[in-house]
């Protein structure tokens, strides 16, 4: 009978399932436990969005790659192994050029950290799959500047870089394909929130006239990083969610206003995409669901 029953959940029927588990997802989320995640998830409730992604200067050859984002995993304790599983399976069916986790790889200790290079080692991409930290991949020390919390993020950064990823801590990646004249560049920025972020160094070595896509965690500074080169900023962090919604919290607690929560913004002519994660976070409404996004590369005139 155990068994069974570890096989009807291991292996859903969606028709005959999909009410009770949407039931208990949603109850889940209205007491702020949406972060326990171990069951498989019905595919149709992840939201797979595809987007153009026009560039200055793109060579032809580059013109068409398809880049596919995730972000937040948030392994832990409550986010498990075999659910985020079956992203990495999904995002391999996408048949990706190129892959970006934008941070929040983990949110645990240091065995987390070489678990989820374990789980991304399992995506497959011809031009790599490249990671940036976010402010729980230094866990509660990050925000104190604390050697611990450098010792956290330095441990992940290794883990990642053993099993074959890419791992970008203020530094760039030139993307080549055969017969392009130029690159496409990826640069990564370290953490904002806990005060490794650099883009003076991140963007030193970088030659302005490439089509740049910068890869931030936290959007919360796109602002200020416009003084840089980038056409694109991919971000994550909000899980989707608006902080400080009421007018007395946006006037009393502005640095928790969000202004930049999910999906695509013009940002004085430069494009944002916040994705809103994997996992982790309250996704009671159908615009708050999980997020893959895929982007495809198109020349877009100077």
């Amino acid at each position: 009978m155990v068994e069974g029953i570890v096989n009807y959940l291991n292996e859903p029927e969606w028709r005959r399932q999909h009410r009770w588990r949407k039931a208990i997802w949603t109850t889940m989320s209205r007491v702020g436990l949406t972060g326990v995640h171990a069951l498989p998830m019905n595919r149709r409730w992840v939201e797979i969005q595809r987007r153009p992604m026009p560039l200055v200067n793109l060579d032809p050859a580059l013109e068409g790659l398809k880049i596919v984002q995730i972000s937040d995993l948030h392994y832990s304790p409550m986010v498990w192994q075999r659910y985020l599983m079956q992203y990495v399976h999904w995002v391999n069916e996408l048949t990706p050029d190129l892959i970006v986790v934008t941070g929040d790889l983990i949110t645990g200790g240091y065995r987390y950290a070489h678990r989820i290079a374990t789980i991304l080692s399992h995506l497959k991409a011809p031009r790599g799959v490249i990671c940036t930290l976010g402010n729980h991949d230094y866990s509660i020390y990050g925000r104190n500047g604390s050697l611990e919390g450098r010792r956290r993020g330095d441990y992940l950064e290794k883990c990642l870089r053993n099993r074959g990823l890419i791992v970008l801590r203020n530094e760039s990646q030139m993307i080549w394909v055969e017969g392009a004249s130029q690159p496409l560049a990826l640069v990564g920025l370290d953490d904002e929130w806990s005060g490794h972020i650099d883009p003076d160094e991140a963007f030193a070595e970088v030659d302005p006239n490439l089509p740049i896509i910068c890869l931030n965690h936290n959007p919360v500074n796109v602002r200020e990083l416009l003084g840089y080169p980038w056409q694109w900023m991919l971000s994550g962090h909000t899980h989707g969610r608006q902080v400080a919604t009421s007018r007395f919290g946006q006037r009393f607690y502005p640095h928790k206003y969000r202004h930049y929560t999910h999906g695509h913004y013009r940002v004085e002519g430069r494009d944002l995409y916040v994705n809103r994660g994997l996992s982790y976070g309250q996704r009671v409404l159908d615009w708050c669901r999980p997020e893959i996004t895929v982007f495809k590369t198109v020349r877009r005139a100077g």
